[in-house]
């Protein structure tokens, strides 16, 4: 990627960033900005009127919750057995079964018992078949890797959720290694290092006053739950050209064990008589 190309979009990054920081002061233009809108619109309705017909509604682009749930729910009665038991099992799967599938669901244990230790949502993508293929990670106590379990969920507007056919043993997501950084520019202001300085300590103490003292009136900061003593600061770059505002800055921190961490915070930088920080990693308050 171009430098230049880079650092238009963090800029324009971090300025949706202090956008959604303060979209909570928009509902006071809300009420205005409504009534004119409507009045706008009634205008043209009545000046022109639309003989366009109503565009169909986008289709959903992943699943819904009651879907996954569903998927995680069946995916534990599946995989969990006692095969001197057999009845308690198809018990567990008949809910979502129905009389579409043998009692079993495919399978069919010849020994022993499986337990499910844990299970969660690894994919979610859309099945030729109809519906969505849910993908659920779950750690059984019978083998030391996850096994990966697709079971294709539809979900029609305003009916129940189906499961449709049988489930299928898949591999893992593939995962990629990590991409190369682009090159940045290191902070090179004292000033500007002190207060990354001093932030990054405060936070990771969770000494709220202190750190208070080098944010902006509007940041929205929450304080990590877990107490850190930062090490150092071994490294803070501009994200983008210097003075862009964002600055990434990696650290060593340890806890109170003696555990050592090194940790990476995108900080949001904003200069008035000196540099404050009005953003730590994340807006607790986004969506």
């Amino acid at each position: 990627m171009e430098a230049s190309e880079f650092s238009h979009r963090v800029s324009h990054g971090w300025q949706s960033i202090r956008r959604a920081r303060h979209s909570a002061r928009l509902p006071r233009y809300l009420a205005t900005a409504v009534l004119l809108v409507f009045l706008v619109l009634g205008l043209r309705a009545a000046l022109f009127p639309s003989s366009a017909r109503t565009q169909p509604a986008p289709e959903r682009q992943g699943a819904d919750l009651p879907s996954q749930d569903f998927a995680l729910n069946f995916a534990r009665a599946y995989l969990t057995y006692d095969a001197a038991y057999p009845g308690r099992r198809a018990g567990a799967l008949a809910p979502y079964i129905g009389g579409q599938l043998d009692p079993e669901a495919g399978l069919v244990p010849a020994r022993g018992t499986q337990s499910l230790l844990w299970a969660e949502v690894a994919s979610d993508q859309p099945a030729l078949a109809g519906g969505r293929v849910i993908t659920v990670a779950a750690k059984l106590s019978t083998q030391r890797l996850p096994l990966y379990l697709a079971v294709t969920v539809e979900h029609p507007r305003d009916q129940p959720l189906q499961l449709v056919g049988y489930p299928a043993l898949v591999g893992a997501p593939a995962i990629g290694a990590p991409r190369a950084a682009p090159q940045r520019e290191p902070v090179e202001d004292p000033m500007l290092g002190e207060v990354i300085d001093r932030v990054l300590r405060n936070y990771l103490a969770g000494a709220a006053a202190d750190l208070r003292a080098d944010l902006t009136a509007d940041a929205q900061v929450t304080l990590p739950t877990r107490r850190l003593r930062l090490g150092e600061v071994s490294e803070a770059l501009w994200l983008g050209e210097p003075g862009s505002g964002a600055v990434l800055a990696t650290c060593t921190a340890t806890d109170s064990e003696g555990t050592t961490y090194t940790l990476a915070y995108e900080l949001g930088i904003e200069f008035r008589d000196r540099p404050y920080v009005d953003f730590i990693e994340v807006v607790p308050t986004a969506t």
